[in-house]
């Protein structure tokens, strides 16, 4: 195993595959909340080029930078953190349902708030 420590990132070769993100799962996260130019939207959200997104999302996905990781788990929250472990902890999963408890009573809040009108 050798580190890597540039003044962007910091690399760890040949690690275990627990380690690695399940891409397939990452796409999902993002494809399942911008059903639509997913790539576009996520890259909004991050601050970071299309390109990279896309690289992320292709038939031969690119895993993100560390700093980009931890900017879209600073986003996306808890659901996001489950989603890059392989089994998240029982507080990872308490914390993301949560959120999305959260979420909902904020949806259902909004839309009573637009029948009201």
């Amino acid at each position: 195993m050798t580190l890597s420590c540039d003044t962007e990132s910091h690399l760890l070769r040949k690690r275990p595959q627990a380690l690695r993100i399940d891409m397939d799962r990452l796409s999902r996260f993002f494809r399942d909340r911008y059903p639509a130019a997913t790539a576009a939207a996520v890259a909004a959200d991050l601050g970071v080029s299309l390109r990279t997104v896309e690289a992320w999302l292709g038939s031969s996905p690119r895993e993100p930078k560390a700093t980009q990781i931890i900017k879209a788990i600073w986003i996306y929250g808890p659901d996001f953190l489950a989603v890059l472990l392989p089994e998240p902890p029982q507080w990872l999963s308490e914390a993301a349902r949560e959120e999305e408890r959260r979420k909902t009573l904020h949806a259902i809040k909004e839309m009573e708030r637009r029948l009201a009108r």
